[in-house]
């Protein structure tokens, strides 16, 4: 039998996808990225092991998945249940068919959740979940490795019930990542929920990918005045954050 918390969550988030559906947001960008940049739009060509999100001319065209584990434990007296999972998997990313990207992830989840007993059944509540995402970037033609970390909380013990930040580096270049929960009009996101992420230099939105929105539709940004290296790392690094964010809402 469903928990009501999951019967909740399910009627939410099909309420979600259904108004995606009848007139798609954008989120809202630093003014200067919006003006110098185009959102080009990810679309997900057929499912697999890992999502091949395509956008041109950037795409993922083929994947795999590696080891995983989990392993849980309950504390009785409080009614509370600690899980731990760890899984890796690996995707090749190409630009125009020609120049290849290899990105290897590693993901981390710690989570608790609390039981309990009310009028018209039993209830599970989130109470924290602490999930570490490493995303390692390395293209073919050059040396050069880029190293990707995201880490999302959420849970009732979170405040805002969503938080996730990160920083892309090759430890020479350090790009801030910082979640964005507004929409273009200004309005926040359903449940204060992520709507995607901004990648920073000294506080300037160089590209953003729009993830979060329980839509079919995500789409990512790219400042035009960037070098084509550093454009491909980008579109890595929101294709490895687009997997990433539908392998978690789909558990």
């Amino acid at each position: 039998m469903k928990t009501l918390q999951t019967i909740s969550l399910t009627a939410a988030l099909l309420l979600i996808y259904t108004l995606s559906l009848s007139g798609q947001k954008l989120m809202k960008l630093d003014d200067d990225l919006k003006a110098n940049s185009t959102p080009i739009e990810a679309r997900l060509r057929g499912f697999s092991i890992v999502s091949k999100y395509e956008f041109s001319p950037y795409k993922i065209v083929s994947g795999k998945a590696g080891w995983g584990t989990s392993r849980s434990r309950k504390n009785s007296l409080f009614s509370e249940t600690y899980t731990e999972s760890k899984s890796k998997s690996s995707f090749v990313f190409t630009i125009s068919d020609k120049d290849t990207i290899k990105v290897n992830t590693t993901t981390s989840t710690k989570f608790s959740e609390n039981e309990g007993k009310f009028l018209f059944g039993d209830m599970t509540t989130l109470d924290k979940s602490i999930d570490n995402y490493v995303a390692l970037i390395s293209p073919a033609s050059d040396t050069t490795a880029w190293k990707m970390i995201l880490v999302s909380s959420s849970g009732a013990k979170v405040e805002g019930k969503f938080k996730s930040e990160g920083v892309l580096s090759n430890d020479i270049t350090n790009i801030q990542i910082k979640a964005i929960k507004q929409w273009e009009d200004g309005k926040t996101a359903t449940f204060k929920m992520i709507c995607g992420y901004g990648f920073f230099i000294d506080d300037k939105e160089i590209a953003a990918v729009q993830s979060n929105d329980f839509s079919a539709r995500k789409f990512v940004w790219l400042r035009n005045d960037l070098d084509e290296q550093l454009k491909s790392i980008l579109a890595a690094a929101s294709a490895s954050i687009m997997v990433h964010t539908l392998e978690a809402e789909s558990q």
